[in-house]
């Protein structure tokens, strides 16, 4: 065994120890879940008493988190054994009240009091016949057990024995249990009083007790769950005294014979370091328990190690499959983590990355055969032979494991997968051919799967990555339409070839069954593009283009503005625009038809002043400093926040075409009161330019700016020209920033 192994694991064991463990999530990265990057599957071939040990990158447990289960983890099982035993003496109902309610105490101690004081049971439960032996003695039995679970079931963590201080079991109750183990000699009473005896000594002011009592009645009692859940309050005990090396011990075996407490036992597995687990490993007696320490190890430290060691102990171990899966998992998140630029450098990078050892160690594994599951070392080396390259390989074990394992609609999708994967990755050129080969398969991962999701079916990632795969091949291919269909470019419709490219395609009246495909999947429509073209010439001011666009969009009637548009306020206030009374709602394309009514009359010199100050408005507000943002929301610009890509921050950040209608609105205007409004509209424009130049071009800018009360030439020219207007005093009384200028002058 590897020290640096080890001390990987010492390092996780304390963070589990202390708690630490909780808020090295709180701070990690958000989780996307674990089909991101991984599509192995392991609840596919492997017993649920491992799920919560399946590899679980951003949890303490796999699915669960943390284990929260202490008190309800045997409920079903106590109901069932009950059940059994009082044959129908009582109703599953009552049993149930009885035995996980905690509210029936008051009504056990009740007909506890009746039975020993031979008198009649409550009317409620005057039914229950509190002479037959079987039914008293359950009685008597919940009696003391709901006693001790006062102390037993105070919360999820009550196996943190270094912090937790619960109220402990009296001396008396102690006594009182383990005399009633001693005398019954009904052979189910006497197991659970055995186990109501361990537990009521753990949770003692002694719990070392349990020790002794454990050692003294161990070879009189059944070796079923109920011995290995009391063999864990032993083990408990030891780490309670700091003693790891048997407490490990304890736990180790408690783990490989009752799968219901693996959760349990895994948490307070604690090696301090190797010592300590090589203490344990000296106490082993037989392989099987041997095998239990090595699985544990390889849960915290290292899978290969502990597979080999398990390997050799016995191949047939069920510790394999899971230690197995989460080899697979790690190697495969590892793998997929990497970034590629082509499919090229794709195969390159994982053929170079792939982990050798992982590889050799499956591989050889899977080949001689002598694993419980066949079936999963053939089908886990077949996928981990795809990222070495290894593609005819690959294919053979993922056909053998296929036909060696289970028959089940998880495994079918999961082998279904692996195949495309494997099939897909060898292709690295998309002809006809090609696209024939891979298009059923494509078919039901980007439609069948996502229309009829599996909770536990890992596809995603290999949806995300085929997509970009293939688009890569098509990259170099030279082929930008079928690239931008299978992999979203967000600078693909930034050129005007591009746009036109993509609206042939999308026109065309006779696709290909893969062309069907391509666009079925793609997440922009030509209503999109027309939509994009349209605001993009709005921009530039080529209003007739951009109705021409837009009347061939969906968005032309569908898409309303919030606030009207022709709207020029002193302080700009979205939320108040968009609450206010619209008389007319604009839609984009009314929007765009009514600024060139408006531009038609300025250029025939027709109320040039107020049509000018229409548009000037129109166009500050399309900016993102408007109250018109949603005229330039859609598919393809996608800029719906703070932060503005570069590209388009000439059409969302500065206010040229404003200014434009703003001047010229000035000097057609008739009178101080005019000009001055457009002297502080331009005031307007020249402070956001500003910030956009300070602040909003910058690519880590999502916050708001600081102010800075500067004295720009709009706002100098209104306080010495346009002080005597109404006007001027407004803008005081509302801008609470051209105030503070002021009031700095």
């Amino acid at each position: 065994m590897k020290n640096n192994s080890f001390k990987k694991s010492v390092a996780i064991f304390s963070l589990i120890a202390f708690g630490a463990y909780g808020g090295l999530l709180a701070c990690a990265d958000y989780f996307w879940g674990y089909d991101y990057d991984s599509s192995f599957t392991p609840e596919t071939y492997v017993d649920k008493s491992y799920l919560p040990l399946f590899f679980a990158p951003n949890d303490v447990f796999y699915s669960i988190g943390f284990d929260s289960d202490h008190t309800i983890r045997f409920n079903d099982v106590i109901l069932a054994d009950w059940s059994g035993y009082l044959k129908g003496k009582m109703t599953t109902k009552e049993l149930s009240f009885f035995l996980l309610n905690d509210s029936a105490v008051t009504v056990i101690n009740q007909l506890y009091t009746a039975i020993q004081k031979k008198q009649s049971p409550p009317a409620v439960y005057s039914k229950l016949n509190l002479a037959d032996e079987k039914v008293r003695g359950f009685i008597e039995f919940m009696y003391h057990a709901k006693t001790i679970e006062v102390s037993s079931t105070q919360s999820a963590d009550s196996w943190n024995y270094d912090e937790k201080k619960a109220p402990v079991v009296d001396y008396k109750t102690v006594v009182q249990v383990e005399k009633l183990y001693t005398s019954t000699s009904d052979a189910f009473l006497k197991n659970r009083y055995w186990f109501q005896t361990m537990k009521a000594y753990f949770y003692s002011q002694n719990k070392q007790s349990v020790i002794p009592f454990f050692e003294k009645t161990k070879a009189s009692v059944p070796e079923n769950t109920l011995y290995y859940r009391g063999l864990s309050y032993v083990a408990g005990a030891h780490y309670s005294r700091k003693n790891y090396t048997t407490s490990n011990y304890l736990y180790s075996v408690v783990f490989d014979k009752c799968p219901e407490l693996r959760t349990v036992t895994a948490y307070n597995f604690h090696p301090q370091e190797e010592k300590d687990f090589r203490a344990s490993l000296a106490l082993a007696k037989t392989p099987a328990e041997k095998t239990g320490l090595w699985a544990l190890f390889g849960y915290y430290a290292d899978e290969k190690t502990a597979i080999r060691e398990i390997y050799a102990l016995n191949p047939t171990s069920t510790h394999l499959d899971y230690l197995l899966t989460r080899l697979v998992n790690k190697e495969e998140v590892r793998l997929n983590d990497i970034a590629f630029k082509s499919a090229d450098d794709y195969r390159k990078s994982m053929k170079e990355q792939q982990g050798k050892d992982a590889l050799q160690l499956v591989n050889t594994i899977a080949k001689e055969e002598k694993t419980g599951k066949p079936y999963l070392w053939n089908i886990a080396a077949g996928y981990l032979n795809i990222f070495t390259g290894n593609h005819s390989l690959a294919l053979q074990l993922l056909e053998k494991g296929e036909k060696q394992g289970p028959k089940t609609d998880l495994a079918a999708k999961q082998i279904r997968l692996l195949k495309l994967i494997n099939t897909l990755s060898s292709i690295t050129v998309m002809d006809a051919k090609a696209e024939s080969k891979v298009h059923p398969e494509l078919q039901w991962l980007y439609i069948t799967c996502t229309k009829n999701p599996d909770d536990t079916f890992r596809y995603t990632h290999a949806l995300t990555w085929s997509k970009r795969y293939i688009s890569s091949l098509y990259q170099r291919q030279q082929n930008p339409v079928l690239a931008e269909l299978f992999n979203r470019d967000d600078k693909f419709y930034q050129t005007v070839a591009n746009q036109e490219a993509m609206k042939s395609f999308m026109a065309k009246s006779s696709q290909s069954p893969w062309e069907q495909l391509a666009k079925g999947i793609y997440n922009v429509t030509l209503s999109d593009i027309y939509e994009y073209q349209a605001v993009m010439s709005a921009y530039t001011g080529n209003l007739d283009a951009a109705i021409s666009f837009m009347e061939k969009s969906d968005q032309s009637k569908d898409a309303q503005l919030l606030g009207n548009p022709f709207n020029g306020k002193i302080k700009d206030c979205h939320d108040c625009d968009h609450a206010a009374t619209q008389k007319v709602k604009y839609t984009k394309l009314s929007f765009l038809k009514k600024m060139k009514e408006m531009r038609t009359f300025v250029d025939k010199g027709e109320d040039v002043y107020n049509n000018s100050l229409l548009l000037g408005n129109a166009f500050y507000n399309m900016t993102y400093f408007g109250n018109a943002r949603v005229f330039y929301y859609g598919a393809i610009t996608n800029q719906y926040s703070n932060y503005i890509d570069p590209f388009y921050q000439p059409q969302l950040l500065r206010c040229a075409n404003a200014r434009q209608y703003y001047q010229k609105a000035f000097e057609a205007a008739a009178n101080p009161e005019q000009k001055a409004k457009c002297v502080y509209m331009l005031a307007k424009c020249e402070r956001n330019e500003f910030y956009t130049d300070k602040y909003h071009s910058a690519n880590d800018f999502y916050g708001e700016p600081e102010v800075s009360f500067l004295a720009w030439d709009g706002f100098k020219k209104l306080k010495n020209e346009y002080a005597s207007t109404r006007y001027y005093k407004e803008v005081i009384s509302e801008c609470g920033y051209f105030q503070k200028y002021i009031e700095g002058n």
